[in-house]
């Protein structure tokens, strides 16, 4: 498995290019980066991109499905099955749902918090966790708009991401930490968002984040 980050959109958001090496085939995590230099890549190295992956539909997200979708004809959208803001066909996924490209198997965990149709994709075997708007280097996306739940967010940090290998790598929606990625050991042990022994603890470490941002 081949990942590329790419950086811009709306406010240091990152778009990930996959691929398979053996078939060709690749995918795109969020489109929400300008896609001119995504294509460029997907031409340079001969790929089949065949899906695109949203982690969830705030708009900054799916910025620029739409021209994905005039230059790739059969292409393929996946988001979760309950998409708030996408209108148009998508293949609709459930946690624990399992994606293909190519060679390479990625986990569907539906991770609501942030936004209630957030998920995040998995690959197992190469320790990579595609985390959107859910966890961040440095923190947890924030809970202050509609269809954001603190508690549906503890849940989905302590009770699924956090319970991982902790040497998977972190791949983050935007750009936000000190670096781009990071392991769930680090963050871990870094950063108080992930120290917290109850809900309660986990409540105020936020609250003081907004008073302090």
């Amino acid at each position: 498995m081949k990942v590329k980050s790419f950086l811009g959109g709306f406010d240091k958001n990152f778009s990930y290019l996959i691929w398979c090496e053996k078939t060709k085939l690749a995918a795109v995590i969020d489109p929400s980066t300008e896609p001119l230099e995504i294509l460029e890549s997907i031409e340079s190295r001969n790929l089949i991109l065949s899906k695109i992956l949203i982690t969830h539909t705030h708009h900054d997200h799916i910025t620029y499905l739409n021209d994905y979708k005039n230059v790739f004809s059969n292409l393929m959208i996946y988001s979760f099955h309950n998409s708030i803001n996408l209108k148009e066909d998508y293949i609709g996924l459930i946690d624990n749902e399992i994606i293909n490209i190519g060679e390479i198997v990625l986990t569907t965990l539906h991770t609501p918090g942030h936004f209630s149709d957030s998920v995040c994709y998995w690959n197992k075997k190469n320790k990579y966790l595609f985390t959107g708007d859910t966890m961040f280097v440095s923190r947890t996306g924030r809970v202050v708009g509609k269809q954001s739940n603190i508690n549906d967010l503890y849940n989905s940090i302590y009770k699924k991401i956090l319970m991982l290998n902790t040497e998977t790598l972190i791949l983050p929606g935007h750009n936000y930490g000190f670096k781009p990625s990071i392991t769930i050991k680090d963050s871990i042990k870094l950063f108080d968002f992930f120290q917290c022994s109850s809900l309660e603890e986990f409540k105020i470490v936020m609250m003081n984040y907004e008073k302090n941002r």
